[in-house]
């Protein structure tokens, strides 16, 4: 890739960023590694031992609590 196209893409994606507000941009990161995850290392069995991935609102809350306790 040329470094012109680069250099353009990283501005757009940055200046997209900045029109989301902070929560909705970690909500976005979360979801979509959580996304990434299983698509990278998808269930061997079709029928997997149900278990929970967190959802974001449990995470942020845990999250808040672990860094009030520092």
């Amino acid at each position: 890739m040329h470094p012109v196209s680069i250099i353009v893409i990283s501005v757009l994606l940055i200046a997209l960023t900045g029109c989301v507000s902070k929560d909705q941009f970690y909500r976005g990161m979360y979801e979509g590694l959580k996304t990434r995850e299983t698509n990278v290392h998808p269930q061997i069995d079709q029928h997997p031992v149900p278990q929970a991935v967190m959802p974001y609102e449990e995470y942020e809350a845990e999250r808040q609590k672990l860094q009030d306790n520092k």
